[in-house]
Order: structure tokens, then sequence, then C-alpha cells
């Protein structure tokens, strides 16, 4: 007799980082926090240090009412390091590391990247870090952002499992996203750099489950949209593998979503986290605008 599936409990750690420059609000037991107390272009070195160990720990941050103009938002990202390049757009007039992410409200679309669960750009040798996404006009409902935390996940495996896992390499690619978006569009993908169009089709093997650069934390390194396979296994052997992990990692007690409000600022650590954007706000419009930061060599 097989046991029915039960909500993830045990080890909830998304208790609130404790700061004297902020506020941090969990969303979630799982992840996410809301940071109050500060507007991000005013915050001092000491103070973004702090911001940043806070996401590391809840995963996701927001913050409301901080409107920030192109070039604020530019530069606070660039506190995070170098930005990686992006293969689909040039960004907009004067800031090539702001990318807009618009869709109109006279706009019906089938399909929009980032509609399953991801994690950003993991075709990549060296996938981005933190992605930070800021809201100028949004639907009065609809269009919200869903997180999931996979480190989280990660620690509610049983240890056999887990030692299972450790020394599997997974294929991440693009090839079959790019091919289902083209399908339902009817279109072929314009990208701004054709390399990167090459290497996303390629993609690279990373280690199933990834060690943090900075923190030390493991994490399954999995998604939905770009996880084609495994090193060494043959596709009917690694498909059930990553099926079950997406649906592990997925499962709402591992969650937070987000509805947004104009002038918000998000961001999140793509080593830690899987995301989501759904499709469900056609005769609307909603304008956001993203920078992401380089990362390194999954280890």
């Amino acid at each position: 007799m097989w046991e029915v599936r039960v909500s993830p409990s045990g080890e909830f750690s998304n208790h609130p980082f404790e700061s004297r420059h902020f506020t941090a609000i969990p969303l979630t037991s799982a992840i996410g926090a809301e940071i109050t107390g500060i507007r991000l272009p005013d915050l001092s070195e000491e103070a973004f240090e702090d911001f940043r160990q806070a996401l590391y720990h809840h995963k996701m941050l927001f913050l409301r009412d901080q409107h920030l103009d192109h070039a604020e938002h530019e530069a606070f990202a660039a506190r995070f390091g170098p930005f990686a390049v992006d293969a689909y757009t040039q960004g907009v007039p004067g800031h090539r590391d702001v990318h807009p992410i618009v869709k109109e409200a006279e706009t019906s679309s089938k399909a929009l990247f980032g509609g399953g669960w991801h994690t950003d750009s993991p075709f990549l040798a060296e996938p981005p870090s933190i992605t930070t996404l800021r809201s100028v006009e949004v639907p009065p409902y609809g269009g919200d952002t869903v997180w999931a935390n996979c480190a989280l996940a990660l620690r509610h495996l049983s240890r056999a499992y887990r030692d299972m896992l450790r020394p599997l390499r997974v294929h991440m690619s693009a090839a079959n996203n790019y091919a289902t978006q083209e399908k339902l569009l009817g279109k072929a993908i314009s990208f701004a750099d054709p390399e990167r169009y090459e290497e996303g089709i390629r993609g690279h093997y990373h280690p199933l489950i990834r060690t943090h650069p900075e923190t030390g934390e493991e994490s399954l390194y999995v998604d939905e949209n770009y996880a084609v396979g495994i090193e060494g296994m043959t596709s009917f052997e690694a498909k059930p593998i990553l099926d079950f992990l997406v649906h592990h990692i997925t499962q709402h007690g591992f969650t937070c979503r987000l509805r947004w409000e104009p002038g918000m600022v998000a961001m999140w650590d793509n080593r830690l986290t899987l995301h989501l954007g759904p499709n469900d706000y056609d005769g609307f419009r909603r304008e956001m605008y993203r920078t992401t930061s380089a990362g390194s060599v999954p280890a």
C-alpha cells in the first residue's frame, strides 16, 4: 500500500533576518521576505552587505514604493557584481543591462518566456546569480510571480535519495523551450546575441546538487524548462528523476507568491530558487524591467 502524499513538515527556517538598517518580514515559512524601512539607492555599504545576506537567507526579497528609474535600477543591481549578458535584448536606450519585459493590453499570446518553472539561463556555462525585477505598470489582478526554495526542497528528500543524486550532472539546454515557444508563437525567436542562441541549444552539464559559492548551502539545480537529461543516462532513465524533482520542489509548501504593485522591486538568487510568471493577464498592460548579475560555474 502506497502512502498518501502529505505537505512538507519539519525544517522550515525562514525566520526574519535581523538588521539594524531595515526590517525583514517573512512572506511564507519557506521563502521570501518583504524589506521595509529603506530605499534601495540610499543603502550604505554596511546596509547593503546586510541586504545581501538577507537575500541569501530568504532567497527572495521584495520592497514596495521604490519607483526606481533605469539609472537607479542599474546602479543598485551593479552592487551585486558584473552584469550577465542577455541573449534576448540589448536593454533600454542608454542602459544596456536593464531589460524591458512589457506585454501590451492588446497582445494575446499562447506563451510567455518565464511561464514555466525555471532558473534563469542555466544552459550557460556560467549561469546568472541574482535577478532584480521592478514593476512600473501592473494588471489589477494576474501577472503574479511565484518562487520555490530549491535548498529547502533538497533538505526534505530522504538521505538515500540525496546520496543517489549527489554525483549526477544535469544537462541544461534551451532546445526544448525554444522549440515549444516557436511552435506556440508561430515564429522564430529573435536573439540579440546569436552566439548565446547556439550555446543555449548546445547547453551545459551542471551538478544536479550544487553548492552556493558564498554561503556553502546545498541546493537542487533542476527545472522544467531547461533540464533535458542527466549525464550518462538515457532519456527514459532520466525523465522520471527530473519530473519527480520538479514536482517535489514546486509543491506549495516550498513556495511563495507575490502580487505586484507599481513601484515594487523584487530580487532572487537563481542558484537557490525556481520561479515562474503565469500568462494570465490578457487584456491588461504589464511593464517590468529586469537586470541579471553574472554568476560562476556551478560546483
